[in-house]
């Protein structure tokens, strides 16, 4: 005979309890998806052309030698100097992009940050889009942004922050460690 135990009230740990609510996606929807394009042969021309573009850059950057003072390796492909520092002294938003690219595709992501926090997220942004684009090649499914969840005008306020809080930490970092104003 099969006979069931009685569960009491002094027994209530034994009664499994109801699972927590699992974690709901946005409403909005996520915030990058895949999807099969119409024109796949398109597609994979199109991301072949991005992935060719990312590597060539990365690629250049990783011929570049970083320069020591965390600026100035755009000069070993023929540019001229930045002409703010010379006039002012400091660095201009951009002064040490270069630099920074060539430290993080080395793996040196800390000095990369030093020369310019901007130029690091920058290479590992283009690292990921190589990376996204060759999965394009790959399985010919194409990555979507959900501009509902992300504003373009909120992502271009949020890129121009970024420069700025990268040049502010540049002007910061020299300053407390004396190699700011140059002289």
């Amino acid at each position: 005979m099969n006979v069931r135990p009685m569960i009491t009230k002094s027994d209530t740990n034994l009664v499994p309890q109801a699972r927590p609510a699992a974690k709901r996606d946005h409403p909005l929807g996520p915030l990058f998806y895949r999807l099969r394009p119409v024109n796949t042969r398109a597609a994979r021309v199109w991301a072949t052309l991005v992935a060719g573009g990312c590597l060539t850059l990365l690629a250049t950057a990783g011929l570049l030698e970083p320069d020591p003072r965390g600026y100035g390796t755009h000069r070993a492909l023929g540019m001229w100097p930045c002409s703010l520092p010379l006039v002012t002294g400091y660095p201009c938003p951009t002064c040490g992009m270069t630099t920074a690219f060539a430290h993080t595709v080395r793996g040196r992501w800390i000095e990369a940050f030093n020369a310019q926090p901007a130029g690091w997220a920058l290479c590992v942004t283009v690292m990921g889009v190589a990376g996204m684009a060759v999965s394009v090649v790959l399985t010919g499914k194409t990555w979507r942004v959900n501009w509902y969840r992300i504003s373009p005008t909120w992502l271009a306020l949020g890129l121009v922050g970024l420069l700025l809080a990268g040049w502010a930490y540049k002007i910061t970092a020299g300053v407390l460690d004396g190699t700011l104003p140059a002289r």
